[in-house]
């Protein structure tokens, strides 16, 4: 079991790294983030700062682009991916599945995480593949022991 703490600021995610934190999620401080809210969240430069600091200590940094892209504005969340990305994110966590498409056609190393924020609510709905899919990421309120217990099954295709 590994544990993965969300980190609202800078400061937040160095405590969780020290404290022994698997990875740490976060998000930029624009409409990517589900959690965009005043004094919250991190410039590029911050996101950087605390990569290259997760990093030194051992540990990975999910990057939250768990927003849906608005008609025309598609660029917004490009730029993040990229910017993520490039700055060294072990993962990103999507949930709109045209940005899960687009990071995956042309960064197709970067490992990509289902948020619980593509709505998939019931059992089965979460199990996928392909396009460089790797986790899917539960619910804050998901308990241990419903995630112990889910099938054991391969999962079926996007």
């Amino acid at each position: 079991m590994e544990l993965i703490c969300p980190a609202g600021t800078p400061a937040a995610f160095r405590e969780a790294v020290d404290a022994g934190a698997d990875a740490v999620y976060c998000g930029f401080r624009d409409e990517t983030n589900a959690r965009n809210f005043p004094g919250l969240n991190f410039s590029r430069a911050e996101l950087g700062e605390a990569i290259a600091y997760a990093r030194r200590k051992g540990t990975q940094t999910f990057v939250a682009l768990n927003t849906f892209m608005r008609a025309g504005h598609e660029s917004l969340w490009y730029q993040a991916a990229a910017d993520a990305v490039r700055l060294g994110a072990d993962a990103l966590i999507l949930a709109d599945f045209g940005l899960m498409a687009h990071v995956a056609e042309t960064y197709p190393e970067q490992r990509l995480h289902v948020s619980v924020q593509a709505s998939a609510s019931r059992s089965g709905r979460g199990e996928f593949s392909g396009g460089g899919l790797r986790r899917k990421t539960g619910g804050a309120a998901a308990h241990a022991d419903d995630l112990r217990h889910r099938p054991a099954r391969p999962p079926d295709p996007l």
